[in-house]
């Protein structure tokens, strides 16, 4: 984690996210859950759905090839004296392609895709953890 990404500012919030994002790709294109789970509240209903989707994918030998995610766009939608924030964000994933332990062709495959997410994160014990994420949607 980039040292700003533990600032309780601005600027350290945008570079958290990109960090959070970062850990969840590395957490779908491997099954390794651990920094992802660090700086997530996975007792959330969302948390709960990501973390439960990526353990899907990797139970019973199960792979997965792709679905690296990049963030061009974090926009922070900083609140000043709050100790949760939102932001906005482009989130650009590519293709998922799903294999079973015998190397077969699992499930269909997931298209790469470009879509806006909301974040919303909470500043607590000298870091953010990331307590909401979701589509936006309209």
């Amino acid at each position: 984690m980039p040292e700003l990404a533990k600032e309780n500012s601005k600027a350290g919030l945008e570079a958290f996210i990109g960090y959070w994002y970062a850990t969840y790709s590395y957490a779908t294109e491997t099954g390794d859950l651990g920094p992802w789970s660090q700086s997530t509240d996975v007792t959330t209903v969302s948390g709960a759905a990501y973390k439960k989707a990526v353990e899907l994918n990797y139970t019973k030998g199960r792979w997965v090839v792709g679905g690296r995610i990049t963030t061009p766009v974090i926009e922070v939608l900083w609140q000043e004296g709050l100790n949760t924030q939102s932001a906005k964000v482009q989130v650009l994933q590519e293709q998922i392609l799903y294999f079973d332990a015998d190397g077969s062709s699992g499930q269909q495959g997931t298209p790469e895709f470009n879509t806006a997410e909301a974040v919303k994160a909470t500043y607590r014990g000298n870091s953010w953890q990331v307590t909401d994420n979701g589509l936006i949607v309209g």
